[in-house]
């Protein structure tokens, strides 16, 4: 493990995005969908090169409960699609409380650090820069706490229900509480109050 300042990581943002968003776009395309690149410099002379200790992909939904988030999110992400479908059938109560005024939404779709930079944090660091800069005005933060994506272990295998444990125990130290199933949600302007 790698222990990394954070002050000292660089961030890549990356919107691409068709028009001016807001409510009168077209559904389909009206998440921002940001990609982000994280490095750290490396310790050679001159302190120039960098070298890339993570990525994220986050999807913010502005004025999320002013719209139909189904109609929105239908053909996006697929991480997205199932945020979605967990707030709208399980919990509405979230986007009533926290979403109904105007409040943006903000699912982390994925969040990865290379290995040897994890165990210090590195991942509380990235999500919290992120949180306070493409996700100024969301309310609500959603992420699936369950491990996928290439070299995850197989679902329903100990190894699988060991990683989602620890996976959940991570993000609830963020800061992060129980929604539904394996999703926990952040209340944003809640900690910032």
């Amino acid at each position: 493990m790698t222990v990394i300042d954070p002050e000292s990581l660089f961030f890549e943002y990356k919107l691409r995005y068709r028009g001016t968003p807001g409510l009168e776009h077209d559904p389909v395309d009206y998440p921002l969908r940001w990609d982000v690149a994280v490095s750290c410099p490396l310790p050679t002379p001159g302190g120039d090169a960098e070298r890339q200790l993570g990525s994220a992909v986050v999807q913010v939904v502005p004025k999320a409960g002013m719209i139909n988030l189904f109609l929105t999110t239908g053909k996006s992400d697929p991480e997205m699609g199932k945020a979605v479908e967990m707030l709208t059938t399980d919990r509405p109560d979230l986007i009533r409380e926290y979403l109904q005024d105007g409040g943006d939404l903000m699912i982390v779709s994925s969040l990865e650090i290379s290995p040897e930079y994890r165990g210090g944090r590195t991942g509380y660091s990235v999500l919290n820069a992120i949180v306070e800069t493409v996700g100024r005005s969301v309310n609500l933060v959603v992420v699936h706490a369950a491990p996928d994506g290439e070299g995850s272990p197989a679902p329903d295998s100990p190894e699988y229900e060991e990683a989602k444990s620890a996976l959940r125990a991570y993000w609830q130290d963020f800061g992060f509480e129980e929604a539904t199933r394996d999703y926990l949600v952040f209340f944003h302007k809640k900690i910032l109050a």
